[in-house]
């Protein structure tokens, strides 16, 4: 569906909801919540009552957020009942919404609106803002508000610039383009605190955290099968360093990635027992790490994805095992 036939539909919704529940994704990153904060913020001035809801809780460094401490982690606090609208925001697939099986039991009495970039997503919503070419879905919300002549203040651009700025790992992979780029300025020019975020995405690494770094390091593999790098991050290893994975995984992923020649990185964390996360990165122009993350279950954007599957990192003679 056109974008200038759903983004008025959507607005159309919003205006005509009475209790509005906004989902960010699992594990959540900067985009979907500077995405849905931003939205958050637009439903408070129009005196929207709405929820927040994220199934996991963000890392600290994210706290200069505005309003960021408005979001719900407890689902037992939340009753879609109550709800005559939700907006899924930078989920590529309803599963990353964490809450899949209540969102499609309680369908029928309730709209979904799903806002998001990913080229996987699968258009589960009532109403499906998908735009694959945006550098994030925080593109889009600044887009949607720009469309309808929505004002951006100083939250909403700091808001919005922190997904941006995640998402193109700071104008450097393959998602930066000349939109974005005018977007950011422009979200500048209204206030966004660009030294905080780059402050915090960027200087967010803790020693313990670094100091595992080297250790994985010392772990990378070459498979000159397929031409690619990997790496591996267990239990013990997290536990010994008493870091969470997301002070370790996405960051060394994102730091893989300027590896030369090669055709894309894989970080294996073993997030569970019984459950590893595999996150795919590349900079190749030819290759798609989302089409190999959906083969595996998993989905994201062409240069950043990611996929969960069940098994156990197992250090074998000859390398890594997945059993």
């Amino acid at each position: 569906m056109p974008y200038k036939r759903v983004a008025p539909q959507i607005l159309g919704v919003i205006n005509n909801s009475n209790h509005i529940l906004l989902v960010s994704h699992e594990k959540p990153d900067g985009d979907t919540l500077g995405a849905s904060l931003a939205l958050a913020n637009f439903l408070e001035k129009q005196k929207k009552a709405h929820k927040h809801f994220c199934i996991d809780s963000h890392a600290n460094y994210f706290n200069y957020l505005p309003k960021i401490e408005n979001i719900i982690n407890d689902y037992n606090l939340i009753n879609l009942t109550d709800h005559d609208l939700v907006i899924t925001i930078d989920c590529g697939d309803i599963k990353r919404t964490g809450i899949a099986d209540d969102l499609i039991k309680f369908k029928k009495n309730l709209t979904l609106i799903n806002i998001d970039h990913h080229a996987s997503n699968d258009y589960f919503g009532h109403y499906n803002l998908i735009i694959p070419q945006a550098s994030s879905t925080s593109e889009i919300i600044y887009d949607f508000f720009y469309f309808h002549d929505i004002k951006i203040d100083k939250y909403i651009a700091t808001s919005l610039l922190t997904g941006i700025l995640t998402d193109t790992m700071n104008f450097t992979n393959a998602a930066t383009t000349q939109e974005s780029l005018k977007i950011a300025a422009d979200l500048i020019n209204n206030g966004a605190k660009i030294n905080q975020i780059t402050d915090k995405i960027t200087q967010n690494k803790n020693l313990a955290a670094l100091k595992l770094w080297g250790e994985l390091f010392g772990r990378l593999e070459f498979n000159p099968q397929y031409n690619f790098v990997y790496t591996v991050i267990t239990q013990k290893d997290l536990q010994k360093n008493q870091v969470s994975t997301e002070e370790v995984r996405e960051g060394l992923a994102n730091f893989l990635s300027m590896i030369k020649d090669v055709n894309f990185i894989l970080v294996l964390t073993q997030e569970s027992e019984n459950q590893i996360k595999g996150s795919l990165r590349t900079t190749k122009d030819t290759i798609n790490v989302a089409k190999l993350a959906q083969a595996l279950g998993g989905g994201g954007h062409a240069k950043a994805a990611g996929f969960v599957i069940n098994g156990q990192l197992i250090k074998a003679t000859n390398g890594w095992q997945i059993k």
